[in-house]
Order: structure tokens, then sequence, then C-alpha cells
């Protein structure tokens, strides 16, 4: 969506004007990516109305009818492997359940978005900000990170909260901080702080929550507990966060609250570190991460965990060609992501990784339908809105796929390389050409590796041949070998048409297209 003066426009206003148009005199259709985000937030029932030919929108629209008189529909169909948010979301239903309105839009003009306030959420909404070490140990720093990560984690799960993601809580890890600019800089009315000190096999944490508004302390508390009780604690933290904002749970996320992935604290530790060290995907992280995550399933066999990543990790290696037994590797990838889910059908990295083992397949379908299992797990979740919209670009479905990391993108305010490189590959395959260049050059985060080849691509197709020819040296300077025919990326994508504008306008922009001859 695009908001210039006092207008609102873009593809999500096209669909949300066409879906008025096919609803009843006084009654209300919605995408299925809009239904996606309210299923578990209204009572009223849905009807499932398939897809619908609209007129101005490219890609069929699959349309819910809400069914104000609370009768029951004639037909409910179940999640499947066909692309779950169809069309463009109905972002002013969107706006309103993660954030009173979406105003971190793409601005017209000179405008930078970067600008614009972000609004506060409807429902009460909260940042927690990296929990400080306070043991004798510096490197039990991972440890404190953990303990603010996961705390966030089952925040992500009540569904009545709005939670800001981890990547952009720690950018103000070690910084003296001003309670109330941090909540204006995230959008957040709340603010949690704490620390952590581990010594020998005990652990102390404290927290306090503060009303940034008023920096009133609305709670605040101390736990004096064993090590292996830091998952009990962060469990509790969570639920009395939610009891201080007047929050009611759910029954299953009550639930799910106080579910502990593992009772082994050394295989946590290893699992903390493994997720640090792949953070930034390269060759060497990559093969790193993949002997720790290893070690996490030799020290606790039952934890979801070391599959999940150590599956996850395997599918990387595939897209990214960092092995030469690919199929080995997608192999070895799903038995692992189906072992995660078998022993822990709630923890939602696993489904997520089970969707990157289908994207490396070549299954893009089944990998929307794996990680729309986490984004019912954790509502509000960063990383399940993120990864819904990367798997839906490869499904052809790129304007649902920009909407998911608009919402991951709210989740997150502050800037990441994945943040970026994920939302430019799905406007490359919107057609929004213009849009990738800017989010590429308007903040210091540049392209690295391959997504320098999908810039030069951009170029290309922008008819600016200087700039595409300069990134395509840049490229083949570290990888001398790469060419179009052997890459195997370009499998990812289920359309055909993508995969050729993709092959032909890299192609164009002077990469390589058969192996060069020794």
């Amino acid at each position: 969506m695009i908001a210039q003066d006092d207008d609102v426009f873009g593809d999500g206003v096209n669909v949300a004007a066409r879906l008025e148009g096919l609803a009843d005199p006084g009654g209300v259709c919605i995408s299925r990516a809009a239904r996606d985000q309210v299923r578990d937030k209204f009572d009223y029932p849905l009807q499932d109305l398939g897809e619908v030919e609209v007129k101005n929108i490219s890609r069929p629209v699959w349309v819910f009818k809400v069914l104000l008189d609370g009768s029951p529909p004639a037909a409910i169909s179940r999640p499947s492997r066909k692309l779950l948010g169809r069309a463009s979301a109905a972002l002013v239903i969107i706006g309103l359940l993660i954030g009173g309105s979406l105003l971190w839009w793409h601005q017209a003009g000179p405008t930078d978005p970067a600008d614009a306030m972000l609004a506060l959420s409807d429902k009460p909404s909260i940042a927690v900000l990296p929990f400080d070490n306070l043991s004798a140990d510096a490197e039990q720093e991972y440890f404190s990170d953990g303990v603010t990560e996961d705390i966030i984690t089952d925040l992500s799960k009540i569904s009545g909260l709005f939670v800001i993601a981890p990547n952009s809580a720690f950018t103000y890890k070690g910084q003296a901080m001003n309670v109330r600019q941090v909540a204006a800089d995230l959008g957040v009315r709340y603010v949690l702080q704490g620390s952590v000190r581990r010594t020998d096999e005990k652990i102390r944490i404290t927290t306090q929550l503060i009303d940034a508004a008023t920096e009133e302390h609305l709670w605040a508390e101390r736990y004096d507990r064993d090590v292996t009780d830091v998952f009990a604690v962060q469990s509790e933290v969570a639920r009395q966060v939610a009891r201080a904002l007047s929050v009611t749970l759910k029954a299953n996320e009550n639930e799910r609250l106080y579910q502990k992935y593992t009772t082994n604290i050394d295989a946590y530790d290893v699992f903390l570190q493994a997720r640090r060290t792949v953070d930034v995907p390269s060759r060497d992280n990559i093969l790193r991460g993949e002997k720790l995550f290893e070690q996490v399933i030799e020290l606790d066999p039952n934890f979801a965990g070391g599959y999940a990543g150590l599956a996850f990790n395997l599918s990387v290696q595939v897209r990214f060609q960092y092995t030469d037994t690919p199929s080995t590797h997608l192999l070895r990838a799903l038995e692992f992501a189906r072992k995660a889910i078998e022993l822990d059908r709630d923890f939602a990295w696993g489904h997520i990784a089970l969707g990157g083992v289908y994207v490396a397949s070549g299954d893009a379908d089944a990998a929307v339908d794996a990680v729309y299992q986490a984004l019912i797990l954790e509502p509000n979740g960063y990383e399940a809105n993120l990864f819904m919209g990367f798997y839906l670009q490869f499904a052809g479905d790129a304007a649902s796929a920009v909407d998911y990391l608009l919402i991951a993108k709210r989740l997150s305010p502050v800037e990441t390389y994945r943040d970026v490189s994920f939302l430019a590959l799905a406007q490359f395959m919107n057609r929004n050409y213009e849009e990738v260049v800017r989010l590429w050059t308007k903040t210091s985060i540049r392209p690295r590796g391959q997504a320098k080849i999908f810039l030069a691509a951009t170029y290309s197709l922008l008819d600016r041949p200087e700039e595409a020819a300069a990134l395509v040296e840049q490229y083949l300077e570290t990888d001398p070998g790469f060419n179009l025919t052997e890459w195997r990326y370009l499998e990812t994508w289920k359309s055909e048409e993508n995969r050729t504008r993709m092959y032909e306008a890299a192609k164009a922009a002077g990469v390589p297209e058969f192996p060069r001859e020794n």
C-alpha cells in the first residue's frame, strides 16, 4: 500500500474494493490472507467461496464471506497445500489487528518511510529489551540473550498482545536507553526490562514492566531459581506481563506458555549458540551451525530444536549450493524436520524448517502449508510472518508475500539484511522493480552474495545496463564459476514465468549462461 497526502492506494486497496463488490448488501468479504489473520480473533463463521477472478487483479482472489448472522457455513475447507493467502490482504483489516493501521507504508515521492511515525497497536504493545548479563562470566552473554528471546517468543504466542521481534529489540543492546524514546521508535506502549545472573547451577532473573507513556512501573519481580527452572521462569514472566496488561489468555495459549521444549540446560546452551552462529548464513557459519545442532541432538534426543535447526540448516546448504550432494541433504533435512514435528507439534520452528525443506525441494505450495501451522502457533511471531511472505513469493503469490513481509516489518521495525533481501525478492516477483532498487539503496544495507544477481537482474529490466554489469562483475570476482544453467536457486520458484523472467534478466545483465570452458 502507498500513502500520499490524505490518500491510500495500492494493491491492498484494489483488492479490498473488489471484495466489497462481491459482498451482499451490508455484508463483508475478506481475502484468504486476511482470513489467516482474523480466524482466531472473532466469533463469526466464514464461508469459503473459493477462488474468484476480479477486475484489474492479475491473479484470482481466494474469498471468504463473513457470516454476520452467525449461521454455520455450508462448507469450510480445511487448510490444504493450495496457497494460503492468494490475494493481497485487505490491509485495512490486518492493520486493525496488528497496529491500528499499517503506518509503515511505502511512501510515494521523496518522503522516506523511515520517517513515518509508527502507530500504536489497538492491542497492548510491548518491546522486551535485551536483559543485562550480570554474570561474572562474560561468555554467559548468549544465555541472557536467549532468555530475552524466549520471553519474546512466549509473549508472541498470546494473540491479545502485539510484540516487537528480537532483532529490533536487540539493536538497543548495550546502550543507555530512554524508555520513552525506545517506545516511540518501535511503536509500542510498554517496555519490559530485566537482568540475568548465572552462577554455577543457580540463576537470578529480575524483570520490570514499564508504561512508557507515564514511565510508571506496572509490575516487577525477582526470581531466584535453579538454572534448570529457567524455562518455567520465562513462561511465568510472559503470563505475569499478560496479567499486568489485562490480557486474557486463551486455554491453548496458557498451555503453550508452560510447555518446556527441553529440560536439558546443556542442550539449551548449545542450541542458543547454534542459532546465533547461523543468523548470518555464510558457508562457514552454516557448516559450524550444522555441527552445533548435531551436538544439541546428542545432548537431548527429545528436544525438537536440534532437529528443526539441522533440517533448516541442511535446506539452506542446498539453496545456496553449499553442498555437492543436494539430494542426500534434502532427504536428511526432511527426516529431521518431520522428527522435530513428531517430537513437538507446538514448536513453531519445526514447521518453518519443514517449509524450508519443501522450498529447497521445489514444492513451494507445501512450504506455505507448513509455515501456516507456525502462524497458528505464533500469530504475532515475526519469523512466522516473515517466512510466510518468503515462501509465498516462491509459490507464485508475490502480492500476498509483500503483505506478510510488511506485517513482519511492523513487528520488527529495525531493518535487517534478511528483512530487506526477502522483501526485495518479493517485490521483484511482484514486478515492482523501482521498489527493489529503493530497498537496496535507501539504507546502509547493501546486497551480498547472490542478492547482487537479483539486483543486477532488476537493473537490467529497468534498462540500466551499466549498474547491472557492475554488480555482476563484483559477484563473479567471488564466484567465478557461477552460471545460470547450474543455478539451483531458480528451481525454487513454482512459476515457469517467474523462473524465465529471472533467468533472462540475469542473462541480459551479463551473468554467464553456461559454465566456462577450462
